[in-house]
């Protein structure tokens, strides 16, 4: 199981409802990956940003993630739920 972990924006110009976008992809991947909300000094191998528009180019470089996914839109999350699952499988 993928230990994953989730950072959102600070929310300022949302576009789009970031929280239903987390329960989305959680709810995907229920049984192949595993949210918690980061640790200091954990390593995770899936770092989900949610953000709420594309003006915040943070990438939360102090998370110790192997893959990065970055969700602007609404849009992406069938993308971003495909991706992860190929990792679930690599791994």
């Amino acid at each position: 199981m993928l230990r994953c972990t989730v950072k959102f924006c600070g929310g300022c110009n949302p576009r789009f409802d970031r929280g239903a976008a987390y329960e989305t992809v959680r709810s995907s991947l229920a049984g192949l990956a595993e949210f918690a909300l980061p640790q200091e000094g954990t390593h995770y191998d899936v770092l989900l940003i949610i953000r709420g528009c594309t003006g915040c180019p943070y990438l939360y470089e102090e998370v110790d993630a192997d893959h990065r996914f970055i969700i602007t839109e609404a849009e992406q999350i069938p993308e971003i739920i495909r991706n992860i699952k190929i990792i679930c499988h690599e791994n």
